[in-house]
């Protein structure tokens, strides 16, 4: 199936969620390099290992739909500039459990896990025209892209009932 690019801007980093069948959003970042080629890096479920999650990244072709869910938008955070250490801080945010449950319990999602990488970035400087606190930004940054998902979840929902989402295109916003 193919569904319609969305052009990302390059050198930059993004957040983008995609719907969940539960209402809620899986949360990933979109790092985008001098060619804006695209590499998603995130938190997320795996199978046959002694832990239930782990940190991941893939380039990907950013788009509107990623397998049967709808991008539900791609939020670029403004001002950033490119960590030399961001794989290591995406790998030292969590250390899974055995279980997901286990990992929930202990508030480890793909969101939090974005969350703690954003503050990782923020002391390392990566957001250096922000004047707000580390804990300012990520309130506002998660805030910000909790609303906009849900808006435009429900944007996506009305034209899917009304059998019209292949008309669907997610935001593309700078936060």
């Amino acid at each position: 199936m193919h569904y319609q690019h969305v052009i990302l801007e390059r050198d930059s980093l993004y957040i983008c969620t995609v719907q969940l069948a539960t209402g809620a959003f899986h949360w990933a970042i979109i790092l985008t390099d001098e060619k804006a080629r695209a590499i998603r890096h995130h938190w997320y479920q795996v199978a046959g290992k002694p832990y239930a999650e782990t940190y991941g990244s893939q380039v990907i072709t950013p788009a509107a739909r990623t397998g049967n869910s709808a991008v539900l938008g791609y939020y670029k955070l403004a001002g950033y500039v490119p960590c030399p250490d961001f794989v290591e801080v995406c790998r030292n945010v969590f250390t899974s459990h055995a279980t997901v449950d286990q990992n929930r319990a202990m508030g480890m999602t793909c969101r939090t896990w974005i969350l703690h990488v954003l503050k990782g970035l923020y002391i390392r400087g990566s957001f250096p025209t922000r004047k707000e606190t580390p804990t300012e930004f990520i309130d506002a940054v998660e805030a910000q892209i909790k609303s906009r998902s849900t808006q435009a979840d429900n944007t996506f929902l009305s034209l899917f009932y009304q059998s019209l989402s292949h008309q669907y295109q997610p935001p593309v916003i700078s936060l």
